[in-house]
């Protein structure tokens, strides 16, 4: 274990031992702390900020205050009708209400007492915008930029991205890797600004690190006390830790416990973006207790690419596909040469099609599957980190005709051709007749007008060379686990609450369920029932 807090040592009891340091651990450490209360953060990996400190930081927040003071309406009613149909049954009224209800006064609280800052992103839909409920922008909140330096010599301790620091306002305005202005973002990176995940997480760990939060690395716990009727603390590489007020889990999914994704998942996960030490502990813990468990069966699913020798802590990483799939002049196709998805549609939805199965042949009807691209469309954006005349990486391939590219990555002859030659159709009508790729706001979104054609979520692949990128079904992280009720609290098998025993985020059935609201669905709705824990552990 590992003490970063000043003069500190670990005391023999608290009144709140909160259990992971994502953001949501330390929104719910500092409300506590704000509140007089002795609080012990443990953090099993080498550096703070779990998850949450490599994410994209956006926060799906309906209601707040920034986009009602642009302007901007939203309304309780519209905000839970919304996530009623997104969460597919999976999350009781209750919980989606105390989301909707905290969310805003979470915002606020961060603003007035972490240093932590939004801005509404404006023209940014709601990731469904054919559900009833949703809006056209402003519910996804993106953090200001920070300046790390702040922390002093705890910055060693957060976890880095290795991304350079740029707001969703300045994506939406350069629209494609080829048009950043790397040299200047370079000048922001290495003065220490911060930005997404970790324009978060820092201001959060200087809060909690200024209210006298003792903040622990290197510390994996073990197993929770129950003592009296009640969760009393937890055990920490064999030592007792009492926690009179009770202890509260935010420790990640399982997306990394390879046996528990395999027996629960409803399909494959073959590359992930987060942090390996998400293993399912906290899961584990509530289960011994007779937790209840719900959602098991979902993650936050991402198309991504498997880039080989792109590593966290030793572990292979995948990369999230967004524009990439999406910029006009891309399709994605199956085994068989066919587009089988809106390429354009949100991530978590469009991933969920890489896992139909063919019950004949007994396999995956739409793996592998590849993004396929032309050489104008690499001449425009690129793709990740490739540019248009560089090398070939090993993970792409390329051929001079549509045929010379689909047999090298083994399809049909004459299939992807046919599959081209349709969509390039599509592209010049600006109607997508098979997936209605471009047809609402989101898709439109992540387009780009300045190709000329009647929408700007489409374009043709006419000029080779061409490219292929395999795609694979990936996951932020597993969004099930311990069920909680409108407190925040952890209940067990028979409906009743396991006193004492708090959790949030990725380590629950994720008030989102089986779906994905908008940009910060992940963070949104797990900090604001950080919040609610937070302030039930004040009490």
């Amino acid at each position: 274990m590992k003490i970063w807090s000043d003069g500190a040592k670990l005391a023999p009891s608290y009144d709140v031992v909160v259990v992971g340091s994502g953001s949501g651990g330390l929104l719910s450490a500092a409300v506590a702390a704000k509140a007089g209360k002795s609080v012990l953060v443990l953090e099993k990996a080498n550096l703070f900020g779990g998850t949450s400190a490599i994410s994209g930081g956006t926060l799906w927040i309906p209601g707040n205050h920034y986009m009602i003071e642009r302007g901007l309406t939203d309304s309780r009613e519209s905000a839970i009708n919304y996530l009623v149909t997104i969460s597919r049954g999976h999350t009781s009224r209750e919980v989606l209400e105390a989301v909707v209800d905290n969310g805003p006064e979470m915002v606020k609280w961060l603003s007035e007492n972490a240093d932590l800052i939004f801005s509404s992103a404006d023209e940014y839909p709601d990731y469904r915008p054919d559900v009833e409920g949703s809006v056209s922008g402003g519910r996804s909140l993106d953090p200001a930029l920070y300046d790390s330096t702040k922390l002093g010599e705890l910055v060693k301790a957060l976890r880095p991205d290795r991304r350079m620091p740029f707001t969703m306002e300045e994506y939406e305005q350069w629209v494609a890797f080829t048009r950043f202005p790397w040299e200047e973002l370079q000048k922001r990176f290495d003065a220490g600004i911060v930005s997404r995940g970790n324009a978060v997480v820092a201001p959060l760990l200087k809060t909690v690190a200024d209210l006298g939060v003792t903040l622990v690395t290197e510390a994996p716990v073990d197993d929770l006390l129950f003592e009296d009727g009640r969760v009393s603390g937890v055990v920490v590489e064999g030592t007792s830790i009492g926690a009179s007020g009770g202890v509260m889990l935010a420790c990640g999914g399982f997306e990394w416990d390879l046996n528990m994704a395999k027996q629960f998942l409803a399909g494959p996960i073959m590359a992930r973006c987060s942090p390996p030490n998400n293993t399912g502990d906290g899961i584990r813990m509530g289960q011994s207790l007779g937790a209840k468990l719900g959602n098991m069966r979902e993650a936050f699913w991402a198309p991504m690419t498997v880039v080989p020798g792109d590593e966290l802590e030793g572990a292979q990483l995948g990369t999230l596909l967004r524009f990439e799939r999406q910029g006009p002049g891309s399709i994605i196709v199956n085994r068989e040469g066919n587009r089988f998805v809106n390429e354009s549609q949100n991530y978590n939805d469009m991933t969920r099609a890489f896992h139909s199965v063919d019950p004949v042949a007994h396999n995956y009807v739409n793996m592998p599957a590849h993004i396929v691209v032309d050489s104008e469309y690499m001449d425009q954006y690129g793709f990740l980190s490739y540019r248009s005349g560089d090398a070939l990486p090993v993970w792409m391939k390329s051929g001079e005709t549509v045929a010379d590219l689909a047999k090298q990555i083994g399809l049909p002859a004459g299939n992807l051709e046919a599959t081209i030659e349709r969509f390039n159709g599509f592209a010049r009508a600006g109607v997508d007749e098979d997936f209605t790729r471009g047809g609402n706001d989101y898709d439109q979104y992540w387009g780009d007008g300045d190709r000329g054609y009647p929408n700007r979520s489409l374009a043709p692949l006419e000029r080779g060379p061409y490219f292929a990128i395999e795609v694979v079904p990936g996951a932020f992280g597993t969004n099930g686990g311990l069920v909680t009720d409108k407190n925040a609290n952890v209940i067990d098998v028979k409906g009743k609450t396991i006193k004492g025993l708090y959790a949030a985020g990725n380590t629950t059935a994720h008030p989102v369920g089986g779906g994905y609201p908008g940009a910060g669905g992940t963070l949104g709705p797990g900090m604001s029932m950080a919040y609610v824990a937070g302030k039930q552990l004040a009490l």
